[in-house]
């Protein structure tokens, strides 16, 4: 059988054709979208790293899980010990709380612990434990915790409430829309509609709601309320 002759340059371009076959086979994505979004991301942004990163929840770094789990961290026996309601677990969300208006460009802590102190100015009790509230909230911020007190009046007496006011309070100030108001929010909680004030209730940085007290605090319950916010 005759050989056939070879073409000048021909074994070149045989040459040429397998380096071709084999880039394509090794590269079949070249040129082709991905199907699967994260892996589109990954090519777009040209690394893992940045896949990993978007995967997560904005403003969850590497640990940051872990990290708010231990930020609203709470004792069990201790809050149950100083609570007339209690949820350990966080799982109780405030919301807006009662039906209530800020008063003079009031503004709810964000990210931290709050602490909200309902009271009214006829209620001796409640005047006599505010300035110990402020002395708490200035001594936790000391210490590097993000801590507010907001002061919840019920007070329907518009007048008697401006008059306290302008004496100067340890926070900004919230109006309940009534006694009814409040009353309906704490039987949402499943406590009692008639209970007397001083209230307060502790809200975690998430928003939860870990704590309801009814009745006064000491300055012995100090220690407790330090530890109850991690410190």
């Amino acid at each position: 059988m005759k050989r056939q002759p070879t073409r000048p340059g021909a074994d070149r371009s045989c040459t040429l054709c397998v380096l071709l076959w084999v880039a394509s086979s090794i590269l079949p994505a070249c040129g082709k979208p991905a199907t699967d979004p994260k892996q589109a991301q990954v090519v777009a942004s040209g690394g893992r790293s940045d896949q990993i990163a978007a995967a997560q929840p904005p403003g969850e770094g590497a640990g940051g899980v872990a990290a708010r789990a231990a930020e609203v961290a709470v004792d069990p026996e201790l809050i149950a010990g100083f609570c007339d309601k209690h949820w350990p677990a966080g799982a109780k969300p405030l919301g807006a709380g009662p039906a209530a208006t800020a008063r003079n460009g009031a503004k709810a802590g964000i990210g931290g612990w709050r602490w909200l102190n309902f009271w009214a100015t006829w209620c001796k009790p409640c005047l006599e434990e505010m300035p110990m509230l402020g002395r708490w909230r200035d001594g936790l911020v000391k210490d590097g915790v993000d801590f507010t007190l907001e002061l919840w009046s019920v007070d329907e007496d518009a007048e008697a409430l401006a008059a306290r006011e302008a004496k100067g309070l340890p926070g900004p100030v919230w109006q309940v829309a009534s006694a009814s108001a409040l009353g309906d929010w704490l039987e949402s909680l499943g406590a009692d509609r008639e209970a007397v004030l001083p209230i307060h209730a502790l809200v975690d940085p998430k928003g939860d709601l870990r704590c309801l007290r009814l009745g006064s605090v000491r300055p012995a319950d100090y220690p407790k309320v330090r530890k109850l916010v991690g410190r």
